[in-house]
């Protein structure tokens, strides 16, 4: 729900953001307008048309115009072809006022220029209007009611061609830098949409990773000890013969519920991505450990034999041949219940590993044990092997290390 909210106040902020410069625009056309003087007295100007209509209507209707021209550039951005012809309306007084308030063709121009904001294919209808009225205006002597008093495009009889290249430009300059800034702003908004995509990204990768720990350590650890419990449940009968069988029963209820424990287990990691990130782990268990869990499966009841030793393996190193001998012990007791495990340690110069080997028919299809183990292993550029040789198989992993 509240994302929901977040997401509707976002897109009514972006809304009103784009209202923002048309309302602006329009209050500069507006207050121009307002600035000129009545439309009434400028009837007696030489040429200036209906000179007869000596009451209020005329400015009447040169205010009616200019709120139509503010009106057109409000709506500029959304409908700039309707904007435009709101804009042009106004000059259909011509004939009874004499001539036009000039904020109308500023009016014009302001369609363009907020037009071209969003592209300037959207400016093509104003801009063919501005130019359209600024050419009749400098083929004329029809004055342009500004706030300094009316003004014709030059001296009468002939086209102005000056007048028009002047009108022209500012055009042209007006609608460019509209065009240019609204490009930027797309470039912009497009930038900020690939950050947000790439913080996204970033999110759902690192939530990938923490997926993938999870699933590694609950594999690694849980498993491992639900292993224990079954197989301690499914012992104790024989190294407890005088248990009655209501034990018996509750003990093999036990080891049955383990196991679907482990295969629920299972199902749950299949959902979480394996990644390669090992991520930080506190507290974390080193090579010192080994010999605690080694001694730990052979009190559940799996036979293992121990031999060799490490001497000075870095804190990395160790937890992986921790997780590895773990992983290795755990397999044992899965695919060869009951049959001794030989666990060597090994230790040169440059490297550290151990060689774990149990009699076995053939090597079962590698599960997320050993997926996870071969990653840990060759995280830190180290090897792995698992095989069968001499119906026996044979799990070695070598480390390199950094002497101290």
């Amino acid at each position: 729900m509240t994302t929901a909210v977040l997401t509707v106040d976002s897109s009514v902020t972006v809304r009103w953001r784009e209202w923002v410069p048309s309302l602006v625009v329009a209050t500069v056309v507006a207050v121009f307008c307002l600035a000129t003087p009545d439309v009434r007295n400028y009837t007696s100007f030489p040429g200036g048309g209906a000179s007869w209509i000596g009451s209020d209507s005329l400015n009447r209707l040169a205010l009616a115009g200019s709120a139509s021209v503010v009106g057109g550039v409000v709506l500029a951005r959304r409908w700039p072809v309707w904007a435009t012809g709101l804009a042009l309306l106004p000059f259909l007084q011509v004939p009874w006022n004499g001539g036009f308030v000039w904020g109308w063709w500023l009016g014009i121009l302001a369609i363009a220029a907020l037009a071209a904001l969003d592209g300037l294919v959207r400016a093509i209808v104003p801009v063919a209007a501005a130019l359209l009225v600024a050419g009749w205006y400098c083929a004329t002597d029809v004055p342009a009611y500004l706030p300094i008093g009316p003004v014709t495009s030059g001296s009468y009889g002939g086209f102005q061609t000056y007048a028009f290249v002047a009108y022209t430009l500012a055009v042209v300059i007006v609608v460019g830098v509209a065009t240019l800034i609204g490009t930027v702003q797309r470039a912009r908004q497009r930038e900020a949409g690939v950050v947000a995509a790439e913080r996204h990204a970033l999110q759902v990768e690192s939530l990938a990773g923490e997926r993938a720990r999870l699933a590694r350590d609950l594999h690694d650890v849980v498993a491992h000890h639900v292993s224990l419990v079954a197989v301690r449940a499914e012992s104790a009968p024989f190294v407890h013969p005088d248990l009655n069988d209501d034990a018996r029963a509750v003990l093999a209820a036990i080891a049955t519920d383990a196991r679907e424990a482990l295969t629920e287990l299972r199902q749950v990691l299949v959902v979480l991505q394996r990644t390669s990130d090992e991520g930080e782990r506190t507290p974390q268990p080193t090579a010192c450990d080994v010999d605690d869990l080694v001694a730990s499966a052979v009190a559940a009841g799996q036979p293992v034999a121990l031999d060799g030793e490490w001497r000075d393996v870095p804190p990395a190193t160790g937890y992986v041949l921790y997780r590895a001998v773990q992983e290795g012990l755990t397999n044992a007791r899965r695919h060869a219940p009951g049959v001794l495990a030989q666990l060597s340690r090994t230790q040169t110069d440059d490297a550290v590993g151990f060689r774990m080997a149990n009699p076995a028919e053939r090597v079962a299809e590698p599960g997320r044990g050993l997926i996870g183990m071969r990653e840990r292993v060759e995280a830190l550029g180290g090897t792995m092997t698992a095989v069968v040789d001499d119906d026996e198989f044979v799990l070695a992993i070598q480390v390199p290390v950094v002497p101290r």
